[in-house]
């Protein structure tokens, strides 16, 4: 019987991309750090794929971009948690979306955005809608 070597998992991720693990967070003593600020919290984005700091709130309506895929429309399915995003430590929000596909998303690596008049105008302008 022929038992394939164990490839490292390093070689199927490639070598340049490294684990990033959620963590459990409690919502209630999350610190947004400068994306706190009141100026963060009143801006709007420029483009889709802006990061942008923005709290969910679970069974919210929001758009998630699939990576490599189109935008799509879905709903925060629970409580946040915590890991490296491109802008620093930021929250990941479990998203279900396209009828049975769940993933965790965050909103400062510009693929989650909240389902706004804004949001669907960039989406039509981006030719989504």
């Amino acid at each position: 019987m022929y038992t394939a070597p164990k490839k490292d998992p390093r070689s199927i991720m490639g070598t340049d991309r490294r684990p990033n693990p959620l963590r459990f967070v409690n919502i209630e003593e999350w610190d947004d750090g400068a994306y706190g600020d009141i100026s963060f919290q009143e801006s709007q984005p420029d483009t889709l794929d802006e990061p942008w700091p923005y709290r969910f709130k679970n069974g919210d309506n929001v758009w998630i971009h699939s990576t490599g895929y189109d935008w799509y429309q879905g709903k925060v399915a629970g409580q946040p948690k915590a890991a490296q995003t491109k802008m620093g430590d930021g929250l990941f929000w479990p998203v279900t979306y396209n009828r049975n596909k769940r993933r965790y998303a965050a909103p400062l690596n510009g693929e989650l955005k909240p389902d706004t008049p804004l949001i669907r105008e960039m989406l039509k302008e981006a030719g989504v809608l």
